[in-house]
């Protein structure tokens, strides 16, 4: 059962289904248990005034039976029966509609009547009330005389019963009653449980509605809460956050592709200028060689960006995978320093490998060489003319700390916020474009997100500074 509306109607005829029956229930009870009380209530004043109008003397009993007796009695509904009985169990007189016929014979302690069901001799089922009492020695109103004193010193039992055939009925029509009464309020409550339903869901039909006109070409639209309800005012708050982040994923999508075409053209560009000005005339061995070169060096420049951009790719889809190992941190700022020396050189850079020779860290070697390699470039590549190059690291408690940093940085606090953004540079006339594509810190960052560390960065002073943080788990540390 998953929709929401069945579950919604079934839980709520349910419920109207499970009161009604208990209340019903309740009602049919208490109304049976009143309209009992009510016939007991009857049966007792029959058989105390039946009791009361007893009497004897010195010639015998004088008792009244029903219905022939009190005919004024016997005008409500069920017919009534009565039999008395001396001390000694003989028969003293019944009624004539027993036919001769004998009740079961029963009282209740002391003078109390004592009121139970029982079965007629007929077969019909009633309720007779039963009482124990005796007889003065005179009395008055004699309906019927029987010869000779009581044995047992005047105390006689008297039973009276009512056919109970008409209070059945009721209750049963009663029960018809209170089943139609719950049927039709089932049926009514069923019918305003779907109208409230179809009118409570109402938003979320709107609300898809309003999600199927979204276009993926256009996803600056937004969802408007003022007329959802209050429960789904914080949906609606969480798609508008989904929407902007692919609104955002898909800007950037948009800007890398633009970006990617951009840094391509450049040296797609050169290579076209450089075949073109060899093919364009006869040339001489050294010159073709000197355009192959040429060719060869942005070739290279292009797959670089291309493997910087595939690393970042895996590293996204949590494909890459690290082999850890014992990895000595300064020869490797070294080696990689190695790459950038001939541009060090050009700007007359210099540069301090302050990582201590001891120092030994835990982690993926290709990985950690690729993170100082970009940070080390970057470096040289926006350090200012004749300025200084410095990189440092540590380990304390199983966290290594590199921090590479370089002179002239001329960058705010809003754009150093931005270096971690692909093919973002703070050179915006891009004079170097096609050489450094602006993979460099990205690339760190995503390398030390994936060895379960982190990558940030300041400025202060002039001085720009990256510090990479990545778990370690050698306990040999050094200070920067």
């Amino acid at each position: 059962m998953k929709s929401l509306r069945v579950r919604l109607l079934v839980g709520m005829i349910g419920s109207f289904a499970l009161l009604l029956t208990v209340f019903g229930l309740a009602i049919d009870a208490s109304i049976e248990y009143m309209l009992v009380r009510e016939f007991d209530f009857y049966l007792e004043t029959v058989v105390r005034t039946l009791a009361a109008a007893a009497d004897r003397d010195a010639a015998g009993i004088h008792v009244k039976t029903v219905p022939e007796a009190l005919p004024d009695i016997q005008a409500v509904e069920g017919e009534l029966f009565s039999e008395y009985w001396s001390g000694n169990g003989s028969v003293l007189a019944r009624s004539a509609n027993l036919a001769g016929r004998d009740l079961p014979r029963f009282h209740g302690q002391g003078n109390q009547p004592q009121v139970r069901p029982l079965v007629l001799p007929d077969g019909r089922h009633a309720r007779a009330a039963g009482v124990r009492f005796e007889l003065p020695l005179d009395g008055r109103n004699r309906q019927a005389t029987l010869a000779g004193p009581p044995e047992d010193g005047g105390h006689l039992t008297l039973v009276v019963a009512r056919d109970t055939t008409d209070m059945q009925s009721h209750i049963r029509q009663l029960r018809w009653l209170l089943l139609a009464a719950g049927a039709a309020t089932m049926i009514a409550g069923a019918t305003v449980s779907v109208a409230v339903i179809r009118r409570s869901l109402a938003p979320l039909s709107r609300l898809a509605g309003t999600i199927a006109t979204i276009q993926e070409d256009d996803l600056r639209a937004r969802i408007p809460a003022d007329s959802m309800p209050e429960e789904i005012v914080p949906v609606v708050h969480r798609l508008n956050e989904l929407l902007g982040r692919l609104e955002h994923a898909f800007v950037q999508e948009r800007s890398l592709t633009a970006d990617i075409a951009h840094e391509l053209r450049t040296p797609v560009a050169g290579i076209l200028s450089t075949a073109g000005v060899a093919l364009a005339s006869p040339r001489a061995a050294v010159e073709y060689r000197e355009a192959i070169g040429d060719v060869l060096g942005i070739a290279r420049q292009m797959r670089s960006m291309i493997e910087n951009l595939l690393m970042l790719a895996r590293l996204e889809s949590e494909t890459a995978r690290f082999r850890l190992e014992p990895v000595p941190l300064r020869a490797v700022v070294q080696a990689c320093w190695e790459t950038c020396r001939e541009q060090a050189a050009a700007g007359k850079l210099t540069f301090e490998n302050g990582v201590p020779e001891e120092l030994v860290c835990v982690s993926d070697r290709s990985a950690l060489g690729m993170v100082l390699a970009n940070l080390l470039e970057n470096a040289a590549e926006y350090a200012d003319a004749g300025g200084r190059i410095s990189a440092a690291a540590r380990i304390a408690d199983g966290i290594l700390k590199i921090e590479v940093a370089n002179t002239g940085c001329c960058l705010s606090d809003e754009e150093v916020g931005r270096v971690f953004d692909r093919f973002w540079r703070a050179d915006r006339s891009r004079h170097a474009t096609g050489l450094h594509c602006g993979l460099g810190l990205p690339l760190v960052r995503r390398i030390s997100t994936a060895l379960d560390g982190s990558a940030t960065a300041w400025a202060r002073d002039g001085v720009f500074t990256v510090r990479v943080t990545l778990p370690s788990r050698e306990p040999r540390t050094a200070e920067c």
